[in-house]
């Protein structure tokens, strides 16, 4: 009896030396959160190892399509541009049929409270007044379309977007309209769910592209590849709320 408890012992030390090696060793290969205790999932895992890959410069064709085609949309460049991602893999879908399905507020509310673009596009996108929508309805959108292979960007380093776009994945942002930061002119509302500043200097445009001094979009005013500053943009896009969103392959 004595010696099979031995043996026991023995055995239970082998086992958990030789699975304290292999965790090593999966240590060394696999990545781990910021706090170094959970394994990322395997389709993270999938997405850490393509991003890896960043070239210096990289141009994409994706299909250009322009909110003021009738039926026109005067404040619809945030379902225009996601129509130019989704229609870029596949999905066919149109401007329109967009703006028909986003959730919606009003611009401002009996009490005088106004819309807010954290939960649906603000106001009248064709003609009336309105405002924006932002990257949270916008995203909700894009999942009824392409499910799980969506990803919201918002809050990422700007060099994220870039790695989506290094092999092959266009991203859509909110963006001021000029491109360039210090022209926003925000302003204070009220909202439902509290106070927030919002700036009608907004836009929504795809990045196809980058080099080392340029970004390039796809600018729902009509513009294919558009070429601007990249410092410029990149604090712009900071300024409005570092918000995007990408659809995986």
């Amino acid at each position: 009896m004595k010696k099979l408890v031995v043996g026991m012992a023995i055995f239970s030390v082998t086992l958990f030396s030789t699975e304290s090696i292999l965790l090593e060793k999966l240590q060394d290969v696999l990545p781990w959160n910021k706090e170094g205790s959970t394994i990322l999932t395997t389709r993270e895992l999938a997405i850490t190892q393509k991003d890896s890959f960043f070239p210096t410069n990289k141009l994409l064709d994706v299909p250009l399509l322009n909110q003021f085609e009738e039926p026109h949309l005067n404040k619809g460049c945030e379902v225009t541009s996601l129509a130019m991602i989704l229609n870029h893999h596949g999905v066919n879908v149109t401007k329109n049929e967009l703006a028909a399905k986003i959730n919606t507020v009003p611009f401002e509310y009996p009490n005088k409270k106004k819309g807010n673009p954290h939960v649906g596009f603000v106001g009248d996108m064709a003609d009336g007044p309105g405002l924006s929508v932002y990257n949270e309805p916008i995203f909700d959108l894009a999942k009824e379309y392409a499910g799980d292979k969506v990803v919201n960007l918002t809050n990422s380093p700007f060099e994220d977007l870039l790695r989506k776009v290094g092999r092959g994945v266009p991203v859509w942002v909110i963006i001021t309209t000029k491109y360039s930061p210090g022209t926003a002119k925000f302003e204070k509302w009220d909202t439902l769910q509290g106070t927030i500043y919002v700036t009608f200097n907004v836009h929504s445009v795809v990045i196809t592209g980058y080099d080392q001094n340029y970004i390039y979009m796809n600018d729902p005013f009509g513009f294919k590849n558009r070429k601007v500053d990249k410092k410029n943009f990149k604090l712009a896009w900071e300024e409005m709320g570092s918000q995007a969103i990408a659809i995986e392959k």
